[in-house]
């Protein structure tokens, strides 16, 4: 073989290298990057009809409501294998022109985002970038960043946001966290409270992270009022705010700031700690949680960064997408919820019996008309359902007081269909229901919750 086919075999090889570099690893962002409007309509435009199919929904699809960590069940994966290296590159600047400069240098940066970058998240598109409003979501794990600004119902940032950060997780003080200084804003405010404050503000055990859906005017609000602070404090509390909003573009945090000062500011927010957040038991606790009528910040530093947001200019009048299912006559939360799926699974599926783990329970739902992405964002784990047989003999605690319940008596002879959530079904039958048999698998929770609530109404209805 001669030098010439030699080297023309290297470069061959070399060629392959990068051209293998430039598809597969993801984009750098683009040294200037343009306004997220121009690039949500390039983005929009690149999409051929199959990606269009899957990357794109209506403005008012109940998609857009949804507020958890993750579409598990909507969006395009933006992957080199769905996506061009062009189309990549447009995402990439686009979740960078969906932050201020301080959030270019927290969220690309987070544990799940520094390597993969937009390829380890989905993108959502709803309505159409050329005609206003349109929201464009990047989601991904401990990721929802909206793009597009304030959505027509008047929240915030279009909606609910979630971001997050695995340094330093389960050590006190966060270190190497992204988000530390959040953390330290928090920890200064609660030092500076005094006693009496402290036992108000520090409360048993934090809520569940993805419970922030507003509650509006007529709402409960354990805590600590901001109101009856210090001078200092109050303005501690208004820097935690700040540095809380400091993630995202001038223009929506300055929104959000009129959202919550329309609503009497920082003062008309209560204040909460929580005992179960403080590792190492340093009288720090590490997940604080700012909420009002129309504003919650909810800070979760334990067991790792997970936090979420969601701030609106009107209370009585909250982020409501999809269509109308029926009206709420009381709230609901916690075991209200539980009760309120598992009516909704036994009437759906026929089963005999259901069951919905309560430490499930993700969300609250308010009194007042009820749309479809209500009932996604309070389901938003996006769970499937499921009907498993389980024997009458090894019925679990739960199941049995549900058999009394109905006024039924326990046949242990008997093989049971219960209807509960597809995760409970692979993973905790075991536990939770008894003695498990066949599984059949059904339909996604949020279909179920919606046919139940416009057939049968919601607790306590008429």
């Amino acid at each position: 073989m001669n030098r010439r086919r030699v080297l023309q075999g290297l470069g061959a090889v070399a060629g392959a290298g990068v051209l293998g570099r430039f598809a597969l690893l993801p984009p750098s962002p683009s040294r200037a990057i343009e306004p997220s409007d121009q690039l949500a309509t390039r983005f929009f435009d690149s999409l051929d009809e199959k990606q269009r199919a899957e990357a794109c929904v209506p403005y008012d699809h109940p998609l857009r409501q949804l507020h958890n960590k993750g579409l598990w069940t909507a969006g395009l994966l933006a992957t080199p294998l769905a996506l061009g290296w062009t189309q990549r590159r447009l995402l990439t600047d686009l979740l960078h022109a969906g932050l201020s400069a301080a959030g270019r240098e927290r969220v690309p940066n987070e544990y799940y985002s520094r390597w993969p970058g937009v390829h380890a998240m989905k993108v959502l598109v709803c309505g159409d970038p050329h005609h206003p409003p349109y929201q464009l979501i990047l989601s991904g794990a401990h990721l929802n960043l909206r793009i597009g600004g304030a959505s027509r119902e008047g929240a915030a940032f279009g909606g609910p946001l979630v971001y997050g950060d695995q340094r330093g997780d389960g050590v006190p003080g966060l270190p190497g966290n992204l988000y530390r200084f959040q953390l330290d804003t928090a920890t200064r405010l609660f030092r500076g409270l005094t006693s009496d404050q402290q036992k108000l503000a520090l409360l048993p055990a934090s809520p569940v992270q993805t419970a922030i859906q507003l509650q509006g005017p007529e709402g409960l609000f354990p805590g600590a009022p901001v109101s009856a602070l210090s001078a200092d404090n109050r303005a501690l509390a208004r820097e935690l705010i700040s540095g809380i909003l400091s993630t995202w573009p001038e223009d929506d945090a300055a929104y959000a700031w009129r959202c919550i000062d329309h609503n009497g500011g920082p003062e008309a927010l209560s204040l909460s700690y929580y005992a179960d957040s403080d590792p190492g038991r340093r009288g720090a606790p590490q997940n604080v949680r700012l909420e009002g009528p129309a504003a919650v910040l909810y800070f979760r530093g334990d067991p790792h960064v997970h936090a979420f947001l969601s701030v609106a200019m009107d209370p009585s009048a909250p982020l409501g997408v999809g269509q109308l299912v029926g009206h709420n006559p009381a709230p609901l939360e916690g075991a209200a919820v539980q009760r309120f799926f598992e009516a909704a699974m036994l009437d759906q599926s026929g089963a005999d019996l259901a069951f919905y783990d309560l430490d499930s329970v993700a969300g609250r739902l308010r009194a007042g008309p009820v749309r479809e992405g209500d009932l996604y964002a309070l389901e938003s784990w996006q769970d499937s359902t499921a009907v498993v047989e389980v024997k009458g003999a090894t019925l679990r605690p739960a199941l049995l007081a549900s058999l009394r319940a109905a006024g039924k008596e326990l046949d242990p002879r008997r093989t049971y269909a219960v209807a509960t959530a597809w995760h409970v079904a692979q993973h905790e039958a075991q536990e939770l229901l008894g003695e498990p048999g066949a599984v059949t698998s059904g339909p996604l929770l949020r279909d179920v919750l919606i046919a139940h609530a416009k057939q049968r109404g919601f607790p306590g209805h008429g």
